[in-house]
């Protein structure tokens, strides 16, 4: 019998419908902690004697200091893709296997950054503001046809908002971000403009983001590239927090300088109470949950199952 622990269940997500894991739990031993661990300390405490670390959140981070007080751990199996809050290199030097859920999460994660998109230009939030506070104001708002749409990531969600953009009827910028999407941003090439990183930045009305934090893209925005944007310009990530100065974007949504932006990801998560972003109505907040819908789910569960099991053999 082995004993699979899920670690960072807060908010529930994995454990959501526990039937899935029935055939798991004949054989094996399954602890699910529903909320999230202060420290490392309290991760190494949780995972003492598991076979599998099921991570469900990025901001669990498995370091080395962790992998190193866990002889007994043999997989670590992430709930999403990206790994940026896991020491592979530890994880390769002490032989455990690192599964991972591909794909699936793409369009989910898609259609929530669009969403935000056209919340923003179309000015939903506001209107539904001003409605519920007896208002009924007639303002203007943007159309997304003939908008410039910026791509900082060509990995599969990048391109999934890139062919919803064009579909839309928006000029598409693409800007890979790091090495390993160059290769995958040549098939933008048919139906937009690849480009660096402050071709983009000047010219797109609208800038989504969608690539993982590496040491060239933590705080990919700051102040210098907030001085580069258009006054309209709207600002989305759906990626990584810290892609993001926050302090930055904070100023330059007070200032005017740009005009708004949408975030389901933040530098600290949970939001804290005192974030000033929370006061700001040109900015829209959503609780990393760009994933969730309520299909991508089911068969993420399913494909986490698959992969614990695989790697149980």
């Amino acid at each position: 019998m082995s004993k699979i622990i899920i670690v960072d269940d807060e908010p529930q997500v994995v454990s959501y419908d526990q039937s899935l894991f029935n055939e798991l739990k004949d054989i094996h031993e399954i602890k699910v902690f529903k909320s999230l661990p202060k420290d490392s300390r309290e991760i190494i405490t949780r995972l003492e004697n598991a076979h599998t670390a099921v991570i469900t959140k990025a901001t669990t981070r498995i370091n080395n200091n962790i992998i190193e007080n866990l002889p007994d751990l043999k997989h670590i199996a992430v709930f999403g893709i990206a790994l940026d809050h896991i020491d592979t290199d530890s994880a390769l030097r002490n032989n455990i296997n690192i599964s991972t859920i591909p794909n699936i999460l793409t369009n989910s994660v898609a259609e929530h950054s669009i969403s935000l998109m056209i919340s923003l230009l179309k000015k939903i939030p506001e209107l539904d503001r001003r409605v519920r506070g007896n208002e009924w104001p007639s303002i203007e708002v943007d159309l997304f046809e003939g908008k410039t749409l910026g791509i900082v990531g060509a990995g599969a969600v990048g391109e999934k908002v890139a062919k919803i953009g064009y579909n839309l009827g928006m000029n598409i910028i693409i800007n890979p971000a790091i090495r390993m999407d160059k290769v995958r941003s040549l098939s933008f090439q048919e139906f937009g403009k690849v480009s660096d990183l402050d071709y983009l930045i000047e010219n797109s009305d609208v800038i989504t983001l969608h690539t993982r934090i590496v040491e060239e893209t933590e705080y990919l925005i700051g102040a210098k590239q907030f001085s580069m944007m258009k006054s309209n310009a709207l600002l989305i990530n759906t990626a990584r927090g810290k892609l993001i100065n926050e302090k930055a974007l904070y100023d330059s949504l007070v200032s005017g300088k740009i005009a708004g932006a949408a975030l389901d990801v933040f530098e600290q998560e949970p939001l804290s109470t005192n974030n000033q972003l929370k006061s700001l109505h040109n900015v829209i907040l959503t609780p990393h949950n760009a994933a969730n819908s309520h299909e991508v789910i089911k068969q993420s569960i399913k494909k986490l199952i698959d992969n614990i099991n695989k790697n149980l053999d």
